[in-house]
């Protein structure tokens, strides 16, 4: 053969030790890949060896290998695609559980428990489920108690007499209980959300929370127009939390009731000392003009002695009067109860009266049918308030008047009236006639020998028996007092 040294294999591989080509053999008629390597020997090239082989064989061995990769990879596709879907599966499943426990957990309903797969739940799914299952029941746990501490706050503030309203650090409304409602007359609703002057137009109780906001605690009286309460007590602190202040509360005390008794006391105790004065200073003038000298006079002596008996025994009168108050405003003391016929009381206080109204030319009508049905009460305390009204009625009408008094029932109810023809009584004083030591005409009353304690002492007698009392009047024409008793 010719020499192949010329070759490109055998040219590659004289220079890189190693020669691969592939080109068509005129020889063979075919496509052939070459492969040359020098030989050596002693460290010296001494030839080269080359193979040529049909790139066809070579094809075939290549589709061969090509095709048992293919089918590899196609089975390690499917093997891992099947993987892959386990695994999914067993990864995906419980987190898509954990999804939709959460979606109910976050609608309210923690009663959803994730199950934990696996002996124990020792992998981290299992793991991962009872951490979840855990904080579902703390969550359910802390929200059940938020909740039953929030209606619990409700509970009492709608119970609270006292009227409680909450702002936030921006002076808006937060909350308002029932009282508060009512007293100011809007809803919780409505109020939210609201400044307090937007919502309750009050000056002072938007300036005591804004002193309370800025960390001053403030109390003062307020004063209400109708139809709310009259006088109200304020109270107003600062809400604080983590970050410092977050608001106000205000709580307001309706004292319309306290200032009215403490005007009622003042009055009491100025009206007894007056009335208790003026007999004393009365007896006290006269025994002295007496030692004086007057008693000299026989005929003065006489008319003074007459004076000091009727001041004494107005005074026995008002003390008298005050202890029959007192016994029946002391709680401890309790009225024995039995039926009573109504015709019999009117008759006893009569046996008082009539003297009285015969010598004025006073008629008194009973209306009262002799087997009216009987009440329940105390028959001397009752035989007490027809004596105080007969003797006022009787008091207070013009000679040849008359005064009539009648019952009726209704309902389980016995009401008592006892009309007059008299003079009658302002509007304005009907509010205050049932208020001890209270008079229309003081000197009138006076002389009289009123003590200005007999319609308190009725209105107290009648209350004692769970009933009420009542008057209407028109100066000039009459007046009509009436009490009701249960039963």
């Amino acid at each position: 053969m010719e020499n192949h040294g010329s070759r490109p294999e055998v040219l590659e591989a004289l220079r890189a030790g190693i020669g691969v080509t592939t080109r068509y053999s005129a020889t063979l008629g075919a496509r052939l890949r070459y492969i040359a390597m020098p030989v050596e020997s002693d460290g010296a090239v001494v030839g080269y060896v080359r193979l040529a082989m049909p790139l066809a064989q070579v094809e075939r061995s290549t589709g061969v290998i090509g095709r048992f990769i293919a089918n590899a990879a196609v089975l390690a596709t499917l093997v891992g695609f099947v993987l892959s879907l386990v695994l999914a599966r067993s990864i995906g499943n419980p987190l898509r559980d954990m999804a939709l426990a959460a979606r109910q957990i976050a609608r309210g309903d923690f009663g959803r428990k994730i199950p934990v797969r696996g002996a124990g739940g020792g992998d981290e799914l299992g793991q991962l489920a009872e951490s979840f299952n855990y904080m579902a029941e703390e969550l359910e746990r802390s929200i059940s108690e938020i909740s039953e501490r929030k209606n619990r706050m409700e509970t009492i503030l709608s119970a609270m007499a006292d009227s409680v309203v909450a702002v936030d650090r921006s002076g808006r409304i937060l909350l308002m209980n029932r009282a508060a409602c009512s007293m100011f007359g809007i809803s919780e609703a409505q109020a939210r959300g609201k400044y307090v002057l937007e919502a309750i137009r009050n000056h002072d109780l938007a300036e005591s929370l804004n002193l309370a906001r800025a960390g001053q605690a403030d109390s003062r009286e307020l004063r209400l127009h109708p139809p709310g309460p009259s006088y109200l007590r304020l109270h107003t602190a600062p809400i604080l939390d983590r970050n410092g202040i977050s608001g106000a509360v205000a709580v307001l005390q309706d004292v319309t009731d306290l200032k009215r008794l403490e005007q009622v006391r003042t009055d009491f105790v100025s009206n007894v000392s007056h009335e208790l004065r003026t007999p004393v200073t009365s007896i006290k003038g006269f025994v002295d003009t007496l030692l004086d000298g007057a008693m000299e006079d026989r005929e003065t002596l006489h008319r003074f002695l007459g004076i000091i008996s009727r001041e004494a025994d107005r005074l026995a009168q008002i003390i008298s009067d005050l202890l029959e108050l007192s016994s029946l405003e002391s709680k401890g003391s309790e009225i024995r109860k039995s039926p009573v016929a109504l015709r019999s009381v009117v008759d006893a206080a009569l046996g008082v009266i009539q003297d009285k109204a015969e010598a004025r030319n006073i008629r008194i009508d009973v209306e009262i049918e002799p087997d009216f049905p009987r009440v329940p009460g105390d028959e001397d305390l009752l035989v007490q308030v027809f004596v105080n009204l007969l003797d006022n009625a009787v008091k207070y009408t013009q000679e040849g008047g008359s005064v009539k008094v009648s019952a009726s029932r209704d309902d389980g109810t016995t009401r008592v009236d006892v009309s007059d023809t008299g003079i009658g009584i302002a509007p304005e004083h009907l509010p205050r006639v049932f208020e001890r030591f209270y008079r229309i005409d003081k000197a009138r009353s006076r002389q009289l020998g009123g003590t200005g304690l007999g319609l308190s002492i009725v209105k107290h007698i009648v209350e004692r028996h769970g009933g009420t009392v009542s008057v209407s009047s028109t100066p000039g024409k009459g007046s009509t007092f009436s009490f009701t008793l249960p039963g």
